[in-house]
């Protein structure tokens, strides 16, 4: 029997799911911009890699209360965060276009910068994506969306933070 490992960091459709989570647990006062949704992603897909970002005490508090193991006590070998962060730009590129062409993302949101569900989104986002997280992916998500990724209102902060910095985005 041949086996395969499974990445779900290159895996299109998962990114959807992580997006769409993501979108769903985002407190509405500070709506995400397209690079933080895709850092918020990327985070999501490995959480052992936030141990080499910097944060406040508060926040870093915060996160190891979630007691997410260190990279080098994974199965996984993770490659340095920029690397791996730019290795996903395609499929997080792809996944962020589903999301918009299906409808799923509110146009008028995204002309002021910011992505947040539109009205059909929320409901199938709620109603299909959701139940789609484990209650881990819940609970990391929810500190990727509204602690971590809060650090600043400026997209600089987030990059200093994490040395995660996409072009053309």
């Amino acid at each position: 029997m041949i086996g395969r490992l499974w990445y779900p960091q290159l895996d299109i459709y998962d990114a959807v799911r992580r997006m769409a989570g993501l979108l769903l647990l985002w407190d509405s006062a500070s709506l995400p911009s397209q690079e933080r949704l895709y850092v918020a992603d990327f985070y999501l897909a490995n959480p052992p890699l936030l141990h080499k970002t910097h944060m406040t005490n508060d926040v870093r508090r915060q996160f190891n209360s979630l007691e997410i193991p260190h990279p080098e006590k994974e199965f996984v070998s993770y490659p340095s965060a920029p690397i791996l962060f730019q290795k996903m730009a395609e499929v997080q590129r792809h996944a962020y276009q589903t999301l918009i062409g299906k409808g799923l993302i509110d146009l008028s949101g995204l002309e002021r910068g910011i992505v947040q569900p539109s009205q059909p989104g929320l409901a199938l986002f709620a109603e299909k994506f959701a139940p789609l997280l484990s209650a881990e992916e819940k609970r990391i998500g929810d500190f990727i969306a509204n602690s971590f990724t809060r650090g600043g209102e400026e997209i600089d902060s987030l990059r200093r933070n994490t040395g995660l910095r996409r072009v053309g985005t």
